[in-house]
């Protein structure tokens, strides 16, 4: 039974990847190859040259993407066979067991990081580079990974520490944990806007007054109260574009990149217009029920596995951190086989805001106009194979959601 439960743990692993990488590979195949043609509903905005140089993005994209997802099933390996027992006969006379914990973890993520790291400056300095979409300094790069390891630090430390206090201390454990992963969510929702965003970028406040005032009768007439209209400095790390609400209550703020000030003010207000009908249909909330659930089931499963392999030690490491790194490990690979559900609950919201935009619009022409934009300005695939959309896609392909907003035609503004 020991030795096909450590053939199943691996094999999970290894599928996970494996098929992982497969959807990369098969997707990328379909979406490059000779027979793929652009989309009829985009063909007035994106030429041909376009289209190849979408795909060339891709294809480099996809290439990265599969050898830092071999590296990291490599990496995993190296964890599961050498590196967590080896971590826990070396730490178990380093201190309290909190100690021992926050020592584990910490070599763990700052492995991952070292690991990470070269896939991220070529991501940044060579790819993004290459299609004229990066504009972060290396200098600014260095500040950012600086503010992110303290951040990392500084909540990282006390939620481990309350983490593998609770472990320690229970067999059954699920239910302590999901709540406390219940309020970091709601805790990260308050204090991401108000504290972590501005230590990486600028925030202003809007200073084209016209543009402005038609987002104030905007908010207006959706009904969303939201005290401040912010610009932010996102083209010194990217041309990218974007736009988003966030925060609860007085910390509600809504955010426009400076790269998507360069759009007509119809179709600010149509990206706007999307962004508040996830609020309006109440997607949030649902978002965050749904999040709490599939944590809660996640932690469940943890804590079943975890008991498993803390009984009959069939790792040979008996530490609760140390099991609780070996189940989270199997039980994560686990559950990616359910993101097309995630997804598919995800894309019908973004259909729901897509509507909700055209409605309060009065039109759906400027959120068309806008996806096509966004798409041919961020060399976005618009051609995605159907099972990767199922499979990775939280968002509907570029082209299904202009054609379901053209089948909406004109709209009583009234109605």
């Amino acid at each position: 039974m020991l030795n096909s439960f450590v053939l199943l743990f691996i094999a999970v692993i290894v599928l996970k990847v494996l098929w992982d990488i497969t959807l990369d590979l098969i997707n990328m195949r379909y979406s490059t190859s000779p027979n793929a043609k652009i989309p009829d509903v985009l063909k007035d905005k994106i030429s041909e040259e376009d289209f190849e140089k979408a795909k060339r993005y891709l294809k480099d994209r996809v290439t990265l993407g599969v050898i830092m997802k071999i590296t990291s099933l490599i990496l995993t390996l190296v964890y599961v066979f050498f590196l967590f027992p080896f971590l826990e006969k070396v730490l178990e006379s380093k201190g309290s067991f909190i100690v021992q914990s926050l020592l584990f973890f910490g070599i763990y993520a700052l492995i991952d990081y070292l690991v990470e790291l070269p896939f991220k400056v070529y991501s940044i300095f060579v790819i993004e580079q290459k299609y004229g979409f990066n504009t972060t300094t290396p200098k600014l790069f260095v500040r950012d990974q600086i503010i992110g390891i303290i951040l990392g630090v500084i909540i990282g430390v006390p939620i481990i520490s309350i983490m593998m206090w609770l472990l320690n201390k229970f067999t059954v454990w699920w239910w302590q944990l999901s709540i406390l992963s219940t309020a970091f969510l709601l805790f990260f929702m308050i204090i991401q806007p108000l504290v972590i965003a501005p230590l990486f970028y600028k925030f202003s406040e809007l200073d084209d007054e016209e543009l402005k005032s038609k987002l104030r009768a905007l908010l207006d007439k959706s009904g969303v109260k939201v005290p401040h209209i912010y610009k932010m400095d996102a083209s010194k790390r990217t041309k990218k574009q974007n736009a988003y609400l966030t925060g609860i209550g007085k910390s509600r703020r809504l955010v426009l990149f400076d790269t998507i000030l360069s759009y007509n003010h119809d179709e600010v207000l149509s990206i706007v217009g999307h962004e508040l009908g996830h609020h309006v249909k109440k997607h949030i909330p649902k978002l965050l029920l749904i999040d709490i659930v599939f944590i809660s089931f996640v932690l469940y499963i943890t804590n079943v596995v975890y008991r498993f392999i803390l009984e009959t030690r069939i790792f040979g490491v008996s530490q609760p951190y140390t099991v609780f790194a070996y189940s989270f490990l199997f039980v994560s690979s686990l559950v990616f086989f359910l993101e097309p559900i995630l997804n598919y609950l995800s894309r019908k919201m973004e259909y729901e805001a897509d509507e909700y935009s055209a409605k309060l619009l009065g039109t759906p022409e400027p959120l068309i106009s806008s996806l096509k934009r966004l798409v041919k300005e961020n060399l976005s695939n618009p051609n995605p194979m159907p099972l990767y959309k199922v499979w990775h896609y939280n968002h509907p392909a570029p082209e299904e959601r202009i054609k379901r907003l053209m089948e909406m035609g004109v709209i009583d503004r009234d109605g």
